[in-house]
């Protein structure tokens, strides 16, 4: 059974199942008051990683400060929200919303999810032959920002980890698999 994602026939279940296990781990090893899991219609780059909008419409904007990243409210499919204790209903402030450019990038994550670990992990890997997960892990020192991309076609392997260590996914996802 999937805690954290929500699967539908675009989806690998193999990806959701690595996603599942990533996400436990992380907050297994983090543990935070509260978490945010966002799924992104489709796959996504790395350029997302730490991206706050564009600056005079055409000059991307990478800030030293985390902003939550500005995906068109259109692309996100789900998005829930995780307190320590489960699932917490109740109002929570809109992750993605349609707003300028400029007002993106106003919104660092520590003041819209103060404390909170914050996943987006992208949908219709079955069709796309890839995944991503991307996150951003609240720490004593700020929010960590990392990505990692798999491949379907080399047989659900890691191609590309930017903010995090190979190793260290190889250890979330150990720990969420053996406590689930």
């Amino acid at each position: 059974m999937s805690t954290y994602t929500r699967s539908d026939e675009l989806d690998d279940p193999d990806f959701l199942a690595w996603v599942e296990a990533i996400i436990t781990g992380v907050e297994e090893t983090v543990e935070t008051d509260q978490s945010f899991v966002i799924k992104i219609d489709k796959w996504f780059s790395r350029r997302w990683l730490g991206f706050s909008g564009k600056a005079l419409s055409a000059i991307s904007v990478h800030k030293r400060w985390l902003t939550v990243p500005p995906f068109i409210p259109r692309r996100v499919r789900l998005t829930r929200r995780f307190w320590s204790e489960g699932v917490k209903p109740g109002k929570f402030p809109r992750v993605h919303r349609w707003q300028r450019s400029s007002q993106n990038l106003q919104r660092h994550i520590e003041q819209v999810l103060p404390g909170a670990n914050v996943f987006w992990y992208s949908g219709g890997t079955r069709t796309h032959d890839r995944g991503c997960l991307m996150a951003y892990v609240h720490t004593p020192e700020g929010h960590w920002p990392w990505y990692v991309e798999l491949h379907n076609r080399s047989g659900g392997s890691v191609s590309q980890c930017i903010g995090v260590d190979p190793k260290e996914i190889g250890l979330f996802r150990e720990r969420g698999l053996t406590s689930a």
